[in-house]
């Protein structure tokens, strides 16, 4: 294989005084795919529930693990969402993919994406619900995921529903805006929380802060998990505050 070799001018060499030698944008994607390959060789994908061989090409599972990912019917988040007085009118829809149960594989998926410093999972399985529920999100204008505090954030160091919107946001072609919705104060972590804690932890905990660009807009609000619908509803609340048009929630996944 041959490739041309690009001398940097002087400006850009290096201490040393000689020229920089670089490889062109092709070379250097070859080379990456190259590596992947062989990490993959050395060091194969397994199965997080199971520790098989993964055989998703871009999902850490195995195919019995992945056939055991029970689907979420059609109608059951909105449900789940109106058993919280503070839900009831705030959503257009909602949508989830798959069940969160104690002994299924989507939870060791779930915890390496939010816990595992694996926000790549993140984006695969956002593009994988932007193409489930495609024909069922035409109408959608902005995309705003369901925002971390500045604190959780430093301690994380990214947002996994942020990840999530990014790779919805591929197959929908419409903006991510995650400036859109912000938490304006710290909360507990709700995975310990009864069903009242929740609520009474995220109450007034969102704002928007422009209005103006949320206004007469039809909001996908995203989120890795639906539990009790609190964060959900109190996020929707501070949308229609800031007059959204709608807000559809989608959502990876829907606790059992």
């Amino acid at each position: 294989m041959f490739f041309k070799v690009y001398n940097i001018s002087d400006a850009d060499a290096n201490r040393s005084g000689h020229p920089m030698t670089v490889l062109p944008d092709s070379y250097r994607r070859t080379l990456r795919r190259l590596g992947r390959a062989l990490r993959e060789l050395l060091y194969p994908w397994h199965c997080l529930h199971c520790g098989a061989r993964a055989t998703h090409p871009t999902l850490p599972l195995c195919t019995n693990c992945l056939a055991a990912l029970r689907r979420v019917p059609p109608g059951e988040p909105l449900r789940r969402l109106h058993r919280l007085p503070e839900a009831i009118g705030c959503f257009r829809a909602a949508y989830s993919l798959w069940y969160e149960t104690p002994e299924g594989p989507f939870r060791p998926l779930h915890h390496a994406l939010k816990y595992g410093n694996r926000p790549v999972y993140a984006q695969r399985l956002g593009r994988l619900l932007g193409e489930t529920f495609r024909d069922e999100l035409q109408t959608i204008d902005v995309i705003v995921p369901v925002p971390l505090h500045r604190r959780r954030f430093l301690e994380r160091g990214y947002n996994q529903s942020a990840w999530l919107a990014r790779g919805i946001g591929d197959v929908l072609e419409r903006p991510v805006a995650p400036e859109l919705l912000v938490r304006v104060r710290a909360t507990r972590s709700q995975t310990h929380l009864g069903r009242d804690a929740r609520r009474a932890n995220v109450a007034r905990a969102f704002a928007t802060p422009y209005p103006e660009r949320v206004a007469g807009r039809h909001v996908l609000l995203v989120d890795d998990l639906l539990t009790t619908g609190a964060t959900a509803a109190w996020a929707a609340q501070a949308l229609h505050e800031a007059h959204a048009s709608g807000v559809t929630l989608l959502t990876l996944g829907l606790a059992a």
